[in-house]
């Protein structure tokens, strides 16, 4: 009786594995299943900013270009607020589908550095693709008597208390800005905005002297002299304006804040769909139409760029933001 009982435990023990061993080959085949089909409906690519800023821009190209081959709508949303911490909050709830995604730029990975945020820049989202990076420029009213970086900060400390404004808390705009005014001593007063295009329309409106502003969105209005360019953020001068010099050649070596924008995912999109929107993303960032847009507006990509290199570049941007405020003992508003 105790062999024969031993028998039925076995045997039960034995159809428990296979059942699992089952299970799990078929979730993985539905996985698959589900990646060699998707998308199978309209995908909502959420920006966390306002309409007609870089990041905006950027996601409504790449959007166009995904439409037309997968032939489903890649819909835009805008849900801007708090530096961009509001649409990556809502992006986070949503199910793990690769049917919602994230459209977010370089504040991502700085604001956990800075204060308390609800989400987790490595444990609540996965990478997707990297859209473009490009230097902030510092910029000024043509109104401002200053040309160079030595002038302008000579100018604040004569004015005093210079309001300066950006994309919103947290954000590369930002931090450019107050790394900029711990180097300087400027003394210079941040004003947030909800998104690029806001902070360049009030600084053309006259409503600030000067800002942190990203190349794409406030080209125009340089090529028009409706405002005047003091100095590149980033560590190189940026390929669409060679004569502007960098802040790090103006007598702050080490200076470097670029912005970059990229594609995120709820954490536990299955791999194969991670994978199927970086390839997608990266053949519609090399379209003749994107490329064109990208290079007239200094952006620059890196086609070579797959989810895991992005993940690590993200990882390794994470990082570096907790180590320079951590450092620097900067503090946020």
């Amino acid at each position: 009786m105790k062999i024969k009982k031993e028998r039925q435990m076995n045997m039960i023990k034995t159809l428990r594995n296979v059942s699992c061993a089952v299970a799990a080959t078929l979730g993985v085949a539905a996985t698959v299943s589900a990646a060699a089909n998707y998308p199978e409906r309209n995908v909502t690519m959420v920006v966390a900013f306002a309409p007609g800023g870089i990041t905006d821009t950027l996601a409504r190209l790449v959007a166009s270009e995904l439409g037309k081959a997968t032939e489903q709508t890649f819909v835009v949303e805008n849900r801007a607020g708090a530096g961009g911490q509001v649409g990556t909050e809502y992006v986070m709830r949503q199910k793990s589908d690769g049917y919602t995604l994230l459209v977010a730029a370089s504040g991502y990975a700085m604001a956990p550095a800075q204060k308390k945020v609800a989400y987790d820049p490595i444990k609540d989202f996965e990478p997707v693709a990297l859209l473009g990076v490009s230097p902030n420029l510092l910029v000024v009213q043509p109104s401002v008597p200053a040309n160079t970086l030595d002038e302008f900060v000579a100018w604040a400390k004569k004015e005093g208390n210079v309001p300066y404004a950006t994309a919103g808390v947290g954000g590369a705009n930002h931090l450019a800005g107050e790394l900029f005014k711990a180097a300087s001593q400027a003394p210079l007063v941040h004003v947030p905005y909800k998104g690029a295009a806001p902070a360049a329309q009030d600084l053309l409106a006259g409503n600030v002297p000067t800002g942190f502003i990203d190349v794409m969105t406030i080209g125009p209005f340089l090529k028009s002299g409706q405002v005047k360019a003091i100095a590149a953020t980033s560590a190189t001068r940026s390929g669409l304006y060679p004569n502007l010099p960098t802040i790090a050649e103006s007598g702050y070596p080490g200076y470097d804040v670029s912005v970059w924008m990229g594609v995120f995912a709820p954490a536990g999109t299955p791999k194969p769909v991670i994978e199927k929107l970086n390839s997608a993303i990266r053949k519609a960032l090399d379209s003749d139409t994107v490329q064109f847009r990208l290079q007239s507006n200094g952006i620059e990509t890196q086609a070579d760029m797959t989810a895991d290199l992005f993940k690590q570049y993200v990882h390794n941007d994470v990082e570096r933001w907790e180590k320079a405020i951590s450092t620097t003992g900067l503090k946020f508003d």
